[in-house]
């Protein structure tokens, strides 16, 4: 498999690394003069064949074919709505989510969240960015999802307007299954995912007046990152089968 690495505002031509980009081109994979690598720009979805010519693993010099779309960008046209979790359980959906083709990240909060970011959530977006960007290039996706948030539980479910909307409720008498049986593989969805412990009665009534569809996925109680990688592995799975 070619090696991917990921570089902003690609263009033809040759051009210096940063020095992270660089020790990972060189350090981590060896990269040497000569070697080619695919150069993908995840913000434009452009992606570009690349060429070392200096293997210095601060400032590296490459050269850079002319740009085109990357093959490869989100099947999936889905915003997942995710109560924030504690740790870095974040990380981990953002990672998995991204894998998955997810097309939008909406972190929120509610009654029931744990984590209370505040001002630290400025701290870590780069954090989260970095992590998006790295599952991409594993992924071999040439996007990344959009990362919104932490917003409130209000801001999350105005989010979903205009797509078909869910929340996932074991009590409910929908299934997901049965939500999505009669929607295009086109159509732009929205899934909501509460904390450790669920949603209240007034956030699902909130959510239901927002038009999200209570539905209920499987028999067996998930934790919540568990939920939201399962969900969306069977999104993937439905909308490849209908395309």
């Amino acid at each position: 498999m070619t090696l991917r690495v990921p570089v902003s505002a690609l263009s033809a031509g040759e051009r210096a690394l940063d020095h992270a980009t660089s020790r990972y081109l060189v350090k981590v994979h060896r990269s040497r003069v000569g070697e080619a690598f695919t150069a993908f720009d995840v913000d434009a979805g452009l992606e570009a064949d690349a060429q070392v010519l200096s293997a210095d693993p601060r400032a590296a010099r490459i050269r850079l074919g002319t740009p085109r779309p990357a093959p490869v960008t989100s099947p999936l046209p889905v915003t997942l709505l995710w109560a924030v979790g504690k740790a870095d359980k974040p990380e981990a959906v953002i990672r998995d989510a991204t894998a998955l083709g997810v097309r939008r990240i909406v972190l929120c909060t509610t009654e029931r969240t744990v984590v209370r970011l505040g001002e630290r959530a400025e701290a870590r977006r780069p954090r989260w960015q970095s992590v998006a960007r790295e599952a991409a290039r594993q992924s071999g996706r040439g996007d990344v999802p959009e990362l919104v948030g932490p917003v409130s539980l209000a801001e999350a479910l105005a989010l979903g307007a205009g797509s078909v909307a869910m929340v996932l409720d074991p009590k409910a008498e929908l299934t997901l299954a049965q939500v999505l049986a009669p929607t295009p593989a086109s159509t732009p969805l929205s899934v909501l995912i509460g904390p450790e412990g669920g949603l209240d009665d007034g956030e699902l009534a909130a959510a239901a007046q927002a038009g999200f569809r209570a539905v209920r996925f499987g028999r067996l109680v998930l934790r919540t990152e568990t939920a939201a990688v399962a969900v969306l592995g069977a999104l993937l799975g439905l909308a490849d089968g209908r395309t």
